[in-house]
């Protein structure tokens, strides 16, 4: 008996020694493995496996709700009336990002262009596409403004231009229209006879420009050589600098956009 507790007693020795030499050796080498594998899955490596493949597609989903303010008394804000608006919405799509023509360079950067794409999605969605909100005419509103600084003969022309192509201080469109853009011939017009003076052509729409489009040609820091320089943006279609600041000083954000007519979250 007292031999099994001598044995007893070693064992327990040798292994609380053991499982003090093994916390010791943990206690520095833990955080360096731990440092080592949070760097891994940082760094953009098409290597990396899971890790890449979320870079490359985002699968977190991202949500944007929108909101109509409809205006319900048209007719009489034209008499001098306050406008009376009522909210429709939230009108909801799910964004979709993906990345396309990745290119990795020598200097441990990678080029690549983000597409996004929006779906409606009905059931998270008060209301349809299909329904038709009353807003001012942005479109005219916005023409309107940059005629401030015209000579005369311009400011003609386009109120010429405004008539004739029956244009109305306030539209019924559908949320589809107005989201993803409508034909409207004073468009083509103004890009034909004053071009530059409007940033787009063909439809006009809130978002007309955003769906199946991407934000530009990015290439950003791989963090393979310095993982502190990871993601951080090196040019932007080729620029290092964009009016006064940095390319390197952008960073994506999560905006709320507020306008007259529409709110978006």
């Amino acid at each position: 008996m007292a031999i099994s507790r001598t044995k007893l007693a070693a064992g327990l020795g040798v292994a609380g020694l053991l499982t003090a030499v093994i916390g010791t050796v943990l206690v520095f080498v833990g955080p360096l493995i731990v440092d080592e594998q949070i760097v891994k899955n940082v760094q953009i490596n098409p290597n990396s496996g899971l890790p890449y493949t979320m870079w490359k597609d985002l699968p977190v989903p991202f949500f944007m709700s929108v909101y109509f303010f409809e205006v319900l008394n048209s007719n009489e804000i034209l008499q001098g009336e306050k406008p009376l608006v009522r909210q429709k919405g939230p009108y909801v799509y799910r964004e979709f990002r993906q990345k396309d023509n990745i290119t990795f360079h020598d200097n441990n950067t990678v080029s690549y262009r983000e597409y996004r794409q929006y779906h409606f999605f009905r059931n998270m969605s008060i209301g349809d596409e299909t329904d038709k909100v009353v807003i001012p005419n942005m479109l005219v509103l916005g023409v309107a403004v940059m005629m401030e600084d015209l000579p005369y003969a311009m400011k003609l022309v386009l109120s010429t231009a405004f008539k004739t192509f029956k244009e109305e201080p306030f539209l019924s469109l559908s949320v589809g229209e107005l989201m993803w853009g409508y034909n409207d011939p004073l468009v083509d017009f103004l890009n034909k006879h004053f071009p530059g003076m409007l940033p787009f052509k063909g439809k006009f729409g809130l978002f007309a420009d955003f769906n199946n489009s991407n934000t530009g040609l990015f290439t950003v820091h791989t963090g393979v050589d310095n993982i502190s320089k990871v993601h951080m943006v090196d040019s932007w279609n080729g620029l290092k600098k964009v009016r006064s600041g940095t390319v390197c000083e952008a960073a994506e954000t999560r905006v709320t956009v507020q306008i007259h007519i529409v709110s978006v979250y």
